[in-house]
């Protein structure tokens, strides 16, 4: 006789791994408020998002377990439905009515997942997930000029990449043709070389640079998936930690503007996969410190990298992952030192007071008074959260990395001068990785015959 898939596998979540996911899903709809209700409803999610994190590091060790998604379906839902309202970049108008439908039918298939059904959550997740992927990939042919810096800068630096002329020397030209004042003036490329260099195969194929981050986000999924069956999850934290990526109300935006996130979240996933298959390899390594060669916030996650592998990593590996990042930076150095320096060190300075319309703290103290703190602030506090953090999670492996890295950035970004969507993008996704990996402590059949610690045995191997 044929087992009703609702009953045929009992799977028990710890109550922490559903905590981390749980603010990841907060963070991402506070986040992706702005404008009027920045500072009423953004950035108090926001904030709410990291106390919901913090205390999903107090309890990390508490093996207090359930099966109650209820609310990981209702903050889903909740960020379906801001998909319909969410902010556009111009996009054109089949792209937008394509995106905004997508969002309505995510709300109904959300409800089917939310069902006891095992196979109708399947089904459902899988919909949504193809049809938001799907969605990403028409982003660039949607959104085709967007009126934002980045896409420019990009664009540009990529193109004179591609005919040769040193990217960190060409001056885009102003989206913006004088009419609004970022706060700050970027003369050339603000960003990594390894950008420039993962984009200009997308550039020179398609040219778009864009597509690298709709692929980007289709690698991330794939490998939530690999990640969740490897570890014996349970498929529907895992399918919701899928459409957690899937339905973040600024995902298409990710795509549509060129911000280069995506790009992080896709080696933070690539890193868990090869952190399970080879725990001292160079994979897991290389992966990892290329994340500071992407994007220049990367502090402390790579601080605590090292100090969590002083024992557990071969130095071979570790010197050679190492290589591999300088390898992305060295030729632009040698190539013009001056301008390379210029862009991706004091470009980061150019912000000459905090940007009011960022989600921190910092932000809201300049609105209502002038006094606030300087930048110190910021990489100080990146320093001391993510200390504390690991203290706490030291003994949990990979699990407790990747919780660390998140809690460190989220509180960095809080008291930060620039605080955007893109940046708690990266944050949410280790959140959602930390849940994952957390989350294969325990999977039985209802008759008892089969149980074992996902969770203990990652410890042992890491």
């Amino acid at each position: 006789m044929l087992e009703d898939s609702r009953s045929a596998y009992r799977y028990d979540v710890p109550t922490c791994a559903l905590q981390a996911l749980l603010a990841a899903l907060i963070l991402s709809i506070g986040s992706s408020l702005g404008g009027y209700v920045l500072f009423v409803l953004g950035l108090p999610l926001t904030i709410l998002g990291f106390v919901v994190a913090c205390r999903a590091a107090l309890n990390w060790s508490n093996p207090t377990a359930t099966e109650n998604f209820s609310w990981i379906t209702a903050w889903l839902t909740a960020m379906a439905a801001l998909g319909i309202v969410g902010q556009t970049t111009g996009g054109l108008f089949w792209y937008e009515v394509i995106k905004r439908t997508l969002a309505a039918i995510s709300i109904v298939l959300v409800g089917v997942f939310s069902s006891d059904d095992r196979v109708w959550q399947r089904r459902a997740a899988i919909v949504a997930i193809v049809a938001g992927l799907l969605l990403f990939t028409l982003g660039p042919i949607g959104a085709p000029q967007p009126p934002i810096d980045v896409f420019t800068w990009t664009q540009t630096s990529v193109q004179a990449l591609l005919h040769r002329i040193n990217p960190y020397t060409v001056v885009a030209p102003d989206v913006y043709h004088g009419r609004y004042d970022p706060g700050y003036t970027v003369s050339v490329y603000p960003y990594m070389p390894a950008t420039l260099l993962a984009f200009a195969p997308w550039v020179g194929a398609l040219g778009d640079f864009r597509f690298a981050l709709a692929a980007s986000v289709i690698v991330t999924v794939v490998l939530l998936q690999r990640i969740g069956r490897r570890l014996g999850v349970s498929p529907q934290l895992t399918h919701a930690a899928a459409l957690a990526i899937v339905l973040h109300p600024s995902g298409p935006r990710m795509i549509e503007s060129g911000w280069t996130e995506p790009l992080l979240v896709a080696g933070a996933a690539l890193f868990v996969h090869f952190a399970l298959q080879n725990p001292k390899g160079i994979g897991q390594a290389a992966t990892f410190l290329l994340l500071p060669a992407l994007k220049q916030y990367v502090l402390a996650p790579t601080l605590l990298y090292l100090l969590r592998g002083r024992r557990s990593l071969r130095p071979g590996a570790v010197a050679a992952a190492a290589a591999i990042g300088a390898a992305t930076v060295l030729p632009f150095l040698v190539w013009n030192w001056q301008a390379t320096l210029s862009g991706i060190v004091f470009q980061m300075q150019a912000p000459t007071v905090p940007r009011l319309g960022s989600t921190s703290l910092v932000a809201l103290m300049a609105t209502t008074s002038s006094v606030y703190p300087g930048r110190w602030m910021s990489p100080a506090v990146q320093l001391i959260v993510g200390g504390l953090a690991w203290w706490r999670l030291k003994d949990h492996g990979l699990s407790g990395l990747m919780l660390a890295s998140a809690l460190s950035l989220y509180a960095t970004f809080l008291v930060g001068w620039q605080a955007f969507v893109n940046y708690y993008y990266f944050v949410g996704a280790l959140l959602i990785l930390a849940a994952v990996v957390r989350a294969a402590t325990s999977r039985e059949r209802r008759d008892g015959q089969e149980r074992h610690d996902g969770q203990g045995a990652l410890e042992m191997v890491l």
